[in-house]
């Protein structure tokens, strides 16, 4: 990485990345046009550990996703919080607060049912907490405001993030063999943040 200043090192801090994202671009050669790229943003669910990333996805039984992979399972992925945007008097010095996390791995299609239900498990985890943080970030402010509506807001969050630490989303296998789980395991990604 160039930019060394910026780069986010360790399996806790890229975490602490990844927890504020809810869709990761995952970008794999296209299985009709050799040579094209294809991408595309998906939901996702992961583990983290001893530098090992594990992504999880879920889709149809058929489509082209699974067919790029399949083909060529060797794939990209991007994922990024987008912050503040600055604008400078020099506009050359304008940008954005933001980090991400981008990498390389290898797709797989997950056939074993228990992993199957653990990706799915994951995938909603994390949608659920994507849930309590865009309902944060929703809470009115100001004085324009009415006390009311904030409470409302404030109410509606403190639900969905009660939900999220308190539910256990569990899924069976019956509901498992509905969908195409696949996941992608990638020891090459890095961290990069430009924090306020």
């Amino acid at each position: 990485m160039r930019r060394k200043d910026r780069e986010v090192l360790g399996d806790e801090n890229i975490a602490k990345i990844i927890e504020q994202c809810t869709t990761c671009h995952v970008a794999m050669i296209d299985d009709a046009n050799v040579g094209m790229p294809y991408v595309i943003p998906m939901s996702f669910g992961y583990s983290l550990m001893d530098g090992v990333l594990e992504l999880y996805f879920h889709c149809a039984h058929v489509g082209k996703k699974l067919d790029c992979i399949l083909k060529n399972p060797n794939v990209a992925f991007s994922m990024c919080v987008e912050n503040r945007i600055e604008i400078h008097e020099d506009y050359c010095r304008s940008g954005r607060f933001y980090a991400s996390v981008v990498g390389q791995g290898k797709a797989e299609i997950v056939e074993d049912n228990a992993e199957k239900c653990r990706g799915l498990s994951l995938l909603m985890e994390r949608q659920a907490a994507g849930a309590a943080l865009s309902a944060h970030a929703r809470q009115p402010s100001g004085s324009e405001h009415s006390s009311q509506s904030a409470a409302s807001s404030v109410h509606a969050t403190g639900a969905v993030q009660q939900m999220h630490a308190s539910h256990k989303f569990e899924f069976t296998p019956e509901q498992a063999a509905a969908v195409t789980v696949f996941k992608i395991t990638s020891t090459n990604f890095t961290g990069k943040a430009k924090p306020e």
